[in-house]
């Protein structure tokens, strides 16, 4: 047998004895260097094969005992790894090492609690107290006590201000429980304490872009950079806050920065589409658009741009095979179904764009919006009866919407029907006062129909 140049003699000399079926003397040491070489190459069942007859040989080795527990739990057999464990806390009490390996099979059982108390036994005397706390956030996480995740990620970071795990980890739950304000002041405390974490700054730029303000978001991802002009992170955070803003020329150039550093990520070039989108480039927009589904084919939202472009460009049937095909890959996605349906309109098509709508109103009944716009694109084709009916289902469906009355006025009042039209115009208006401007908006007809807007100046007088 040859032996590789970098595997260490104990690993070569030991693979030849159980080869040979012979058994000779390693020390603990020597153990270790075998078991930790199978570990690297990710051969467990050699690791473990070790273990046993490392511990076999040296059965009062405290730190062999911990590595065959660790393998144990590897292939699911904790009860024998606990068994073991226990024994290495009779004879080293005090032994983090002990309590840190029985919080992780704890966990792996989904006894979160059980795991909790034996980190809670580590913390004190660990040398990496932070990453301690940090898993004791996590279990509180498995349980769903989200006060006491952000209790010990706290502690976690003012042990250690420069925990990566521990400010992910804090975004992660503000973001899960929309505490926009609560992570804005999180993040504030923590660049308080240490003004030049990258990490900080740029998870602070993330939550103004959660709160909406994205100036803001814009500042403390530009601190980000000065401190790691590298982070790619802030490079795509930086582009997105600058699309929100329309600066879409700049976004471009964040996102282009973010793809040198690493273009593995569809969802970047797709954003450079949109951008392009957005600026009337279809053209540079399909390209875009393409280049992301290169990249993953299934990038649903790729398919959609490619459509959106189409559209722009009044060519409808085209459009339509890039939304079916974006709807094989998404088939409930009620947007993508409504997109169809108004393409299917414009194509001329306008039983298959019915069909479609009625794919998205059951698809979600209770999504508003479906509703209006599936009788917005029927009042634009001139179907209006069908309109009514439709909302009347949608009034049926979401009892009490005055929005849902703004719409049905909006159709009797183009249909003729001025008296029924005023008696839900002025109910919706008494439920809603500032729903008209949105009416009008939505149907511009309104605004030449005079029925319609003499109720209307009459309400708002």
């Amino acid at each position: 047998m040859q032996n590789n140049p970098h595997t260490p003699w104990q690993v070569a000399r030991y693979e030849r004895l159980m080869q040979d079926n012979q058994t000779a003397y390693f020390d603990v040491d020597d153990f270790v260097e075998i078991i930790d070489h199978y570990l690297f190459q990710a051969s467990y069942k050699k690791s473990l094969r070790a273990a046993n007859d490392a511990c076999e040989l040296h059965p009062s080795s405290i730190e062999l005992m911990l590595k065959k527990a660790q393998l144990l739990a590897t292939f699911n057999r904790e009860e024998r790894a606990l068994e073991l464990l226990s024994t290495v806390e009779n004879l080293d009490p005090s032994n983090q090492d002990v309590f840190l390996t029985k919080g992780a099979i704890f966990s792996q059982l989904r006894n979160y609690e059980q795991a909790i108390i034996e980190y809670n036994k580590a913390v004190f005397d660990a040398d990496e107290p932070d990453y301690v706390y940090c898993s004791i956030a996590i279990e509180y996480e498995n349980l769903g006590n989200f006060d006491k995740t952000l209790e010990y990620l706290g502690k976690a970071l003012e042990v250690n201000p420069n925990n990566d795990l521990a400010i992910y980890e804090a975004a992660y739950c503000f973001d899960l429980l929309s505490l926009t304000e609560e992570g804005i002041n999180f993040f504030k405390r923590l660049i308080d304490k240490n003004p030049y974490s990258t990490e900080a700054w740029f998870n602070l730029g993330v939550s103004y872009i959660n709160a909406g303000l994205y100036e803001k978001a814009l500042e403390a991802l530009e601190y980000s950079l000065a401190i790691d002009q590298e982070h790619e992170h802030s490079l795509f955070h930086k582009g997105y806050a600058l699309s929100l803003l329309g600066r879409h020329p700049e976004a471009i150039g964040a996102y282009k920065a973010s793809i040198d550093i690493d273009g593995s990520d569809a969802m970047k070039h797709y954003y450079i589409g949109e951008c392009h989108e957005k600026m009337d480039d279809y053209e540079l927009a399909r390209q875009w658009y393409l280049k992301s589904l290169q990249i993953d084919p299934d990038l649903a939202d790729a398919w959609v741009g490619m459509a959106v472009c189409e559209n722009e460009q009044d060519k409808a049937k085209d459009a339509i095979k890039y939304l079916e095909k974006a709807l094989s890959i998404d088939p409930g996605n009620v947007n993508y179904l409504c997109l169809l349906g108004n393409t299917c309109f414009a194509a001329g098509d306008e039983q298959m764009a019915i069909d479609t709508y009625e794919k998205a109103i059951e698809a979600d009944h209770e999504d508003e919006e479906t509703w209006f716009e599936y009788v917005e694109a029927l009042v634009k084709a001139d179907r209006l009866k069908q309109a009514a009916d439709v909302m009347n289902r949608g009034m049926d469906t979401l009892p009490n919407n005055p929005q849902m009355l703004y719409v049905m006025a909006a159709i009797l009042f183009l249909t003729g029907k001025s008296q029924d039209g005023t008696f839900c115009l002025e109910e919706a208006y008494q439920k809603e006062p500032g729903g008209i401007r949105q009416i009008m908006t939505r149907f511009s007809r309104l605004s030449d129909n005079s029925a319609f807007m003499e109720v209307v100046d009459r309400l708002i007088r």
